[in-house]
């Protein structure tokens, strides 16, 4: 039960604290005034969309906080981790500029996400969107599911059908591979042929392009290494000598004082190095020479890899990955037949498995069919209608608007069924589909209904209503209001109204004004003590300046809702 909810700078509201109680906990006053913003506002704890639009302006945070009293152990699903004793919740959520939120749950970091399972476990919200929702067909299976408590059923069943369509996929790709086979083939043969005859080897392209800087300076190479040979070796005065020269001179004098042994033992290195070095240059200027004929060959092998890599994933690396991948491509095609019978095999016995659990689904849905009408014709008989006929008439998905027909049940993401409420309102008329013939009355009557039965099944300790007086009026507003008290004995109630004959069944209620000031509008709320509901319920029924008729005829229904 939601005991208490506190709202700060959130759109025109600066600051209200609402005490709700157990029972029927209504909220009226002008429109515009700011009603449904506090229920938007309570929206955010059950895990709605936050924006920083929300945010009063002039403003940098807006904050929605509640406590609630846990009446049940469903509440508490998907926190092991807390005390089953501790009756008592507190949820918070702030919205900051840029869209930022942060929610705590007792005071401990929590996502959007827990507190939407959290909330759904904690409140039942009907908002005016929702008896819209009765007006498509599409909606009623969903309704009927959420009834019988398929979800269960359902989330095996969607993910047998995931299965089904990759398979299918698979199926699909591996038939048109088939149509394409030949050419497929010549194409990957074709693709081969030309990699193993380039007969290529990783690296091969960067030995070549050193090779060809060489050939191509290969003049300017040989003289250059001759030239430095000779200085080093073969000249008069060339290094070599003046080395040799420097470690005579030493040696007789290294015999007189140690410390020059270390300076010589580097000259004698140095010399053997330099000795060395002519060594090689000789043999390096000896060996190369230009090599016209060569250099084409290394040009023209350069331009080939070159070619298949531009072709080929702009590597010579990747160029070889094609050739192994193509190779396991014409395995695969050689084989298309063979993975295509094991892969219609799996789709056989995955559809088989779906149209059992479609089976199953409607069966499941047959029953609960029979059992919300059933319950619904009583629950319409208690809002005002005489003798009611209420239906929720399962069809079979048609074969066009199917993604799989098999063994002659054509189903889709959902099952095999197609599920819409017909009602007759009226004694001796037969029954029609609810959304061409319902009344903006007889729809809200029908959500009421389907939404009691609903939070009764689910075990919801709060019904929130936003306006479930829409399209209705006078004798038949009294029924909803009665059916609201009654509904208040087993929920608490949260419901934003228009209507005094709904208002006047009120346990705890909530007046919401707008008001001017300094410059900026806000938004408060009130609790009305007994002595001041008649004058709120006579403003509902005439508007501003109430004359004492309004006022006799607002504590008349305040006597006839007390009976």
């Amino acid at each position: 039960m939601l005991q208490e909810l506190r709202i700060r700078n959130f759109a025109i509201i600066q600051e209200a604290a609402l005490e709700f109680g157990p029972g029927l906990n209504v909220l009226t006053g002008e429109t515009g005034a700011g009603k449904t913003i506090i229920l938007t506002a309570l929206g955010l704890l059950l895990g709605g969309r936050g924006s920083p639009d929300m945010i009063r302006a002039g403003e940098k945070d807006a904050i929605v906080e509640a406590l609630f009293e846990l009446e049940g152990e469903a509440a508490l699903e998907g926190f092991p981790g807390r005390d089953l004793g501790q009756r008592e919740l507190v949820v918070r959520r702030t919205i900051a500029e840029g869209g930022r939120s942060k929610v705590t749950i007792d005071g401990e970091m929590a996502t959007v996400q827990n507190l939407a399972r959290l909330g759904g476990a904690l409140v039942q919200l009907y908002g005016q969107h929702e008896q819209q929702s009765l007006l498509r067909p599409e909606s009623h299976r969903d309704i009927l599911d959420r009834y019988a408590h398929l979800e269960a059923d359902l989330s095996p069943f969607r993910e047998a059908w995931q299965r089904a369509i990759e398979l299918r996929d698979r199926l699909n790709e591996l038939n048109r591979r088939e149509r394409e086979r030949a050419d497929l083939l010549d194409l990957a043969r074709f693709r081969i042929s030309e990699l193993e005859k380039a007969q290529l080897a990783a690296g091969e392209d960067d030995a070549l392009a050193a090779e060809r800087t060489i050939l191509a300076n290969a003049t300017r190479l040989a003289t250059a290494a001759a030239e430095a040979e000779t200085m080093l070796y073969g000249a008069d005065g060339a290094a070599v000598d003046a080395v040799a020269g420097a470690e005579s001179r030493l040696a007789d004098a290294a015999e007189l004082d140690s410390k020059l042994r270390e300076p010589l033992e580097m000259i004698r290195t140095a010399r053997a190095n330099l000795e060395e070095a002519a060594r090689a240059l000789s043999a390096y200027a000896a060996k190369i020479e230009a090599d016209p004929a060569r250099l084409e060959q290394v040009e023209s092998r350069i331009q080939e890899l070159n070619h298949l890599k531009r072709k080929y994933g702009g590597s010579l690396e990747s160029a070889i990955e094609m050739l192994e991948r193509t190779r396991a491509e014409i395995a695969e095609l050689e084989g298309v037949e063979e993975s295509k019978a094991e892969a219609q095999r799996e789709l056989t016995l995955c559809l088989d498995d779906l149209a059992a659990r479609a089976a199953a689904l409607t069966a499941s849905r047959t029953q609960a069919a029979a059992d919300l009408k059933r319950r619904m014709e009583a629950e319409l008989k208690t809002l005002g209608m005489r003798s009611p006929v209420f239906e929720a008439r399962l069809g079979r998905l048609r074969a066009e608007e199917a993604v799989f027909v098999h063994r002659d049940i054509a189903m889709g993401s959902d099952g095999a069924d197609t599920l819409e409420f017909y009602i007759a309102p009226n004694l001796g008329q037969p029954a029609m589909p609810l959304a061409r013939i319902a009344s903006g009355g007889e729809l809200s009557r029908v959500m009421l209904a389907l939404k009691r039965l609903e939070a009764q099944r689910r075990g919801v300790a709060t019904m929130i209503f936003d306006e479930v007086d829409a399209g209705i009026g006078g004798a038949v507003a009294m029924v909803v209001g009665r059916k609201l008290k009654q509904l208040a004995k087993f929920h608490q109630i949260l419901c934003v109204t228009h209507l005094p004959q709904i208002a006047a069944f009120a346990d705890r209620h909530f007046v919401v004004e707008k008001e001017e000031r300094r410059g900026s509008t806000r938004s408060r709320v009130a609790m009305l003590e007994d002595g001041a509901r008649a004058g709120e319920l006579a403003r509902m029924l005439g508007g501003e300046g109430t004359s004492d008729k309004f006022l006799r005829a607002a504590k008349e229904l305040l006597e006839r809702a007390q009976e």
